[in-house]
């Protein structure tokens, strides 16, 4: 059996720096494929009280294999404690609604590699990590039921965990302001017109001089990129925005983000495969410069347009647009529900 499994090993070495397809990659991991030669190839059938069904593996999958494996960033490798599902494969998804007879029997599969893929979902893009398997056995409980081979078409696998990018350590203890303030790239400076409001207040914008223009970089661990502002931002200044509806401020306190400027999105981070950004913890100046508001779905969304050059610089640094989505650097300050003031005009006994 050891000579099999060593047989596929050497065959996945072959092909390890092929993308098979354009989905995903096979990744070049030598020590890791070498190592799971001496787990068990084989997992019981398993089903969850919801319908799903899985072969339950061996979590040394997941809790050896992970350490080994050489990569930019970091792994955050799948639970494996005793109330998670740990290292499986899924063969039937519940909506599939299937109540195999063969539940607690062995099926046994073949490693074939260790593959990354990116996850489109709505909470955002995620790159995956996998175990690519063999496993005839399993396309044929599949067919046995009347199903395709593959559930959603997609090879077997085992799941390792997620990539994410990282900070040095102890980042955040820094003083040291960016030099990026200093260099001398062309930035772009505040856009003059688009799908936004710009309203004249003098009072407001002199109340947000006061408060220091000087912040730290963030990273999140989905990817998000953002500039920690003083959370005076938004209470010392809401009480000025002339709103005529109900207006809900952005949350502050210390469980929410509060004040921010969004400087790289997650999928930006994760689409370009930075696993490391070398700034974050450093201190970026800004300048308040113009209270705007744009209009979307009934709601009238208020900001503080900010120029950053350095802001924009970094992004260059990392083959971004100079700016987020295209808009200008901004701190929201929170929304007003026009729609609630369009049906007061159009019954004002309401």
């Amino acid at each position: 059996m050891k000579q099999i499994k060593l047989f596929f090993f050497l065959l996945s070495l072959t092909f390890c720096a092929l993308s098979a397809k354009d989905d995903f990659t096979i990744e070049s991991q030598p020590r890791a494929m070498e190592a799971m030669t001496c787990l068990s190839w084989e997992g019981e059938l398993k089903q969850k009280s919801n319908g799903f069904v899985y072969l339950d593996v061996s979590n040394e999958f997941i809790d050896k294999i992970v350490p080994l494996l050489d990569l930019p960033g970091v792994l955050s490798p799948l639970p494996t404690s005793s109330r998670s599902m740990g290292a499986h494969i899924s063969i039937f998804d519940e909506s599939e609604g299937i109540a195999p007879f063969e539940i607690g029997q062995n099926f046994s599969f073949e490693v074939t590699d260790i593959r990354s893929f990116t996850v489109h979902g709505r909470d955002g893009d995620k790159r995956d990590w996998v175990i690519g398997v063999h496993a005839p056995q399993l396309e044929h409980l599949r067919i046995e039921y009347g199903l395709k081979p593959k559930l959603k078409g997609h090879e077997f696998h085992i799941t390792l965990g997620k990539q994410k990018p990282i900070a040095a350590e102890n980042c955040y203890e820094s003083c040291e302001i960016t030099s990026l303030s200093e260099e001398n790239a062309p930035t772009e400076g505040l856009y003059t017109s688009g799908n936004f409001t710009v309203v004249d207040a003098p009072k407001l914008l002199k109340t947000a001089q006061k408060i220091s223009a000087l912040a730290q970089l963030h990273l999140k661990s989905n990817g998000f990129v953002y500039l920690d502002v003083d959370d005076a931002y938004i209470t010392d200044i809401v009480g000025d925005i002339p709103v005529n509806s109900t207006f809900l401020p952005l949350s502050t306190g210390s469980k929410k983000m509060g004040a921010h400027i969004s400087v790289i999105h997650e999928n930006e981070t994760i689409s370009n495969a930075i696993w490391f950004y070398e700034e974050v913890g450093q201190w970026f100046p800004f300048e308040v410069k113009e209270l705007r508001y744009f209009e979307a779905q009934g709601k009238r969304t208020w900001l503080l347009a900010v120029e950053a050059p350095a802001l924009e610089r970094l992004r260059q640094k990392y083959g971004l647009g100079n700016k987020l989505q295209n808009h200008d650097f901004h701190i929201t300050l929170g929304s007003e529900n026009i729609k609630e003031d369009a049906e007061h005009l159009l019954d004002p006994a309401a």
